[in-house]
């Protein structure tokens, strides 16, 4: 997308968005007699394994767990040591791709995908099957370590008062990412993050993304070839931010300019995620007269503040619910899958069983989210003051990804865009950045709009030719 077009479509959004938050979805309902028997089946039998239940839900797929003659797909739990591991659902496409093929002129064989807060690989679950239709591409979707089926070892009591606190909180994460790497043997790679996955994305990126050997050619490149953005979090720069003295290019940005997103405040509304459900977003409806009756009012707002600055964790409340924890969750569930729900009720229950697991996992990584951002899910270390000229130095070409019904800030990834392309175009780079908005889509626009979001990204990767099968 040209920046003059990208740049229309930022205007168009802001003049005419609706939040998912705010435009009036109705949802089904989960019984009370159905999240009973999902505690006594989840707690007291042997059919709800952690294994058995993301098998069920990856069944789904046609090429798990037998092949498809196109593609095979396995489970891996690689050791990053101390005990710890990483889990992976890995998919390989075993076509021979053509000699013209993007995979090979590329060299763009591996994808990593990164999920966001509390979340899992599970959530790709209707991507995977486009994403992996590339003759020679190889997929490679992770938990985070301290989330989903990756190992959850207890998460450190760090502090947030200096930067270097905040890189800690970072590195627990980012540091068992290129453990894996390395132990998997993933020499170049495309990385693609969401949320608070796209955040981590962005801190591994700037720490690890060094020089190696194109086997193939033999001249070094970087280890990313290219990084995509899904409404990350983290982006703005804001009043809580611990890198305003921190001196910026004045060719990326004006102090003045910068000065006054630093006295930014404006929270987003990451309270309120639960609230959004997939139907109504593809299906466009609209009533802002629900969305007055859901706003959380400043009572608990106060509540939601003072459990942030705590340290408090929500799914620990979920998880001390017994029988009344798959009610809590489905609250989450029947909105993200809504359509699931009404058209395969059975696929519906694997994935509500599948997130019942996720979401009762063990308290790790999710203390994490309030150490990273102040309070309103705004970065003590925003990314616009540590990407652009890192990003620039390293040739990176960038995606920044938005729903048009994002409660994500989209305004601030365009900025982030500009900025970057500002420093490229000066270096003699071109335009390194590009900006994407996919329609019918929310926050979790990969999963509202799938087709749409597979265009987008194989068209950012050179990909389009070998997802249609042309030469």
């Amino acid at each position: 997308m040209s920046t003059d077009t990208a740049s229309a479509a930022a205007t168009e959004l802001e003049r005419n968005k609706v939040s998912e938050l705010e435009d009036g979805r109705k949802y089904p309902s989960y019984r009370w007699k159905n999240s009973f028997k999902d505690w006594w089946r989840q707690e007291f039998t042997k059919d709800y394994t952690d294994e058995k239940v993301e098998a069920r839900l990856l069944s789904y797929l046609p090429f798990f767990p037998k092949s498809d003659g196109k593609r095979t797909a396995e489970i891996i739990n690689t050791d990053i040591g101390q005990g710890n591991y990483i889990h992976e659902f890995c998919i390989e496409n075993t076509e021979t791709p053509s000699a013209s093929s993007a995979v090979v002129k590329n060299d763009i064989k591996h994808i990593v995908l990164v999920h966001g807060y509390a979340a899992s690989l599970g959530l790709f679950i209707d991507n995977f099957d486009q994403l992996s239709a590339v003759p020679g591409i190889k997929i490679h979707a992770i938990d985070l370590l301290g989330f989903g089926l990756s190992s959850r070892p207890k998460f450190p009591n760090f502090k947030v008062e200096t930067k270097q606190d905040v890189y800690e909180v970072e590195n627990w994460f980012i540091d068992s990412l290129e453990e894996w790497r390395k132990r998997r043997g993933i020499d170049r790679f495309v990385l693609i993050g969401h949320s608070f996955g796209g955040y981590l994305s962005c801190a591994y990126t700037l720490k690890y993304n060094k020089d190696v050997t194109n086997t193939r050619t033999g001249v070094p490149e970087k280890m990313i070839d290219k990084l995509v953005l899904l409404s990350p979090v983290g982006v703005e720069r804001n009043k809580s931010s611990l890198l305003m003295s921190q001196p910026t290019s004045p060719s990326q940005v004006s102090e003045s300019q910068r000065r006054r997103e630093n006295s930014h405040s404006e929270a987003i509304q990451v309270s309120e995620e639960l609230n959004a459900d997939q139907e109504s977003i593809v299906q466009g409806e609209h009533d802002k007269a629900w969305a007055k009756e859901m706003t959380v009012d400043s009572n608990g707002q106060k509540m939601f503040k003072y459990l942030w600055e705590k340290h408090v964790s929500p799914f620990s409340i979920v998880r001390k619910s017994g029988p009344l924890r798959s009610k809590m969750i489905s609250g989450w569930t029947t909105f993200r899958f809504s359509h699931v729900f009404k058209e395969n009720p059975q696929h519906f229950q694997n994935i509500h069983d599948y997130f019942y697991r996720i979401f009762n996992g063990g308290g790790s990584g999710e203390y994490a989210i309030t150490r990273v951002l102040s309070f309103g899910a705004l970065a003590r270390l925003p990314l616009l003051d540590r990407c652009p000229e890192k990003f620039v130095k390293m040739g990176l070409p960038t995606l920044w990804v938005y729903g048009d019904k994002d409660w994500m800030n989209e305004k601030a990834g365009f900025e982030m865009t500009k900025e970057i392309n500002s420093l490229s175009e000066k270096a003699g780079l071109g335009k390194l950045a590009s900006y994407g908005i996919i329609k019918n889509a929310g926050h979790h626009l990969y999963l509202d709009n799938p087709p749409d979001f597979t265009e987008l990204i194989f068209g950012f990767l050179g990909l389009e030719k070998d997802w249609r099968g042309k030469d």
